[in-house]
């Protein structure tokens, strides 16, 4: 299983927005260069692991960060090439667990991207949850 292209991510995204009924997800596993880099920067063996963007995700980011929905078609640019990776904990607002996510961090065009809420689900998934510029 090959990561999408940008192309395919950009017309998932256009899909997504386009259609509310649309209620897809888009799967591939985490690159060799991306596990090795996490793994540098962080105590986590995420080999076997894969990534999922939902039609769900596409839609929150749209409605919170309406003008960074493109940066999903670069999403595998920023996995493979982020300058900065953190581990993240928040509490879920309905059971109050302690969910951890990815945060990634790239550089683009003088906006520091910030890939938030990969969030990490105990069967090897990183589910994008959003996506915007930080300043």
């Amino acid at each position: 299983m090959n990561p999408p292209t940008k192309e395919e991510l950009c017309i998932f995204v256009e899909e997504s927005i386009t259609n509310r009924q649309y209620n897809e997800e888009i799967i591939f596993p985490l690159s060799l260069i991306t596990i090795e880099k996490i793994k540098k920067k962080l105590p986590f063996n995420m080999v076997g692991y894969h990534c999922v963007i939902s039609s769900h995700s596409v839609r929150h980011i749209k409605k919170g960060h309406p003008n960074d929905l493109d940066y999903i078609c670069e999403m595998i640019e920023i996995l493979e090439n982020f300058t900065k990776v953190e581990k993240s904990l928040t509490k879920c607002s309905i059971t109050r667990a302690t969910l951890v996510s990815l945060e990634f961090y790239k550089k683009f065009d003088n906006n520091m991207v910030k890939l938030i809420k990969l969030k990490v689900h105990r069967d090897k998934r990183l589910e994008l949850k959003t996506l915007f510029v930080k300043d």
